[in-house]
């Protein structure tokens, strides 16, 4: 017996793999380098230069503020109130790179950071931040911080994470336990007619 390999004269090349995309990786080091940053935010003290059209392709209310009729459109320096420094930092590198930081990066407290987080998203029109932070959020609803969590999306308009909130409260045990912690108590401080809400719908 015998076989016979028939080998063609121009062999199909094999093709190259296609290399990740790098423009995050590309954009996150125009971030840290500052090269060409034209404007700067002062937050709580702390600097943070930017540019400007990276945040105007990225938010209208970075649009408005930085090449509309306000008057922050002509300063070189805009201080920003009522942000957690830690928050914006994170912020302005989801703008850049489109990339959320790993659980483990979030600080000691991650739900107080996805809160703040939640807030700036908001205050700045980024609609994919806003439901990361929604999304994480939810993973990280407990008897400790349901109250706070289910305030926060109240004043956000996160109505899926209310939602899971009022679900969670709805289990006798969960609410008898919550409502003996400090985020309960700030659910009836910031949001009386809600706590009522949540006691209606638990049968106790």
């Amino acid at each position: 017996m015998c076989g016979v390999i028939v080998v063609p004269d121009n062999p199909t090349p094999t093709p190259m793999p296609m290399p990740p995309p790098d423009i995050g990786t590309h954009f996150g080091r125009l971030l840290d380098s500052a090269v060409g940053s034209d404007v700067s935010f002062i937050v709580d003290g702390q600097q943070f230069p930017a540019h400007r059209s990276v945040l105007t392709a990225r938010s209208l209310v970075f649009e408005a503020e930085l090449f509309g009729s306000m008057a922050d459109a002509t300063m070189p320096s805009i201080t920003i109130h009522e942000i957690k420094p830690a928050a914006f930092k994170v912020m302005l590198r989801f703008m850049y790179t489109d990339s959320f930081p790993a659980d483990n990066e979030l600080g000691e407290t991650p739900t107080d950071m996805l809160q703040h987080l939640l807030d700036v998203a908001d205050r700045f029109a980024l609609d994919r931040l806003k439901l990361i932070c929604s999304l994480k959020l939810i993973e990280n609803i407990s008897v400790d911080t349901v109250g706070s969590i289910l305030v926060c999306a109240e004043t956000y308009n996160c109505l899926e994470l209310k939602n899971k909130c009022l679900g969670f409260f709805t289990v006798e045990k969960n609410f008898k336990e919550a409502v003996f912690t400090d985020g309960f108590a700030f659910l009836l401080q910031k949001c009386p007619s809600l706590a009522a809400e949540v006691r209606r719908r638990v049968v106790v």
